[in-house]
């Protein structure tokens, strides 16, 4: 489906959490926020220029930090927990759309992939009744974001790669170096 100004994305009916192997990862809880994105910036000031002003440095990203939550410490949270090497994790969902043209609802297939290693775990708390509210906390090199199949963002610390929409902004740098 290509998302155009007729297609109104409505909601998540659904996502599940795989890792790099692709088996499910069960336990995750039913919400789960995703990465923020921070660019580095550089403030430029100097003669010519009255006061300051701040800069992204292009394809260059503050630490980035996914936080998997599970409803319940268990074996395979501790799995992910791993600081010696690196987890891939691949979150896939569905998206509901409805088409303004025909009034029609579909569904679109969103992926979030992030790669990294563990840097936190935090086991939550023991409460009769209750989940745990486990997580483990990942430090990001790589971020992919799409929608039916289409990456609109690929960010790839260790490799020096930053596309939006298919265009890489960091190419040209990559052949310069």
């Amino acid at each position: 489906m290509e998302f155009t100004n007729m297609i109104v994305p409505e909601v998540i009916v659904g996502f599940n959490v795989y890792d790099g192997d692709g088996d499910l990862v069960v336990g995750v809880t039913d919400k789960m926020s995703l990465a923020k994105l921070s660019s580095k910036v550089a403030t430029i000031t100097g003669a010519g220029i009255t006061g300051s002003y701040n800069v992204p440095v292009v394809g260059h990203y503050d630490s980035i930090t996914q936080v998997v939550p599970f409803r319940v410490a268990y074996k395979p949270m501790f799995e992910l927990a791993n600081p010696m090497k690196i987890t891939t994790l691949n979150i896939r969902g569905a998206i509901q759309v409805t088409d303004k043209s025909t009034g029609l609802s579909d569904y679109a297939g969103v992926r979030y992939m992030v790669k990294g290693r563990a840097v936190e775990t935090d086991p939550g708390e023991l409460n009769m009744g209750e989940v745990m509210g486990s997580s483990v906390t990942i430090e990001a090199t790589t971020v992919i974001y799409e929608i039916d199949g289409k990456k609109l963002i690929e960010l790839d610390k260790m490799n020096g790669i930053y596309r939006i929409d298919g265009i890489d902004y960091l190419e040209k740098v990559r052949k310069l170096c």
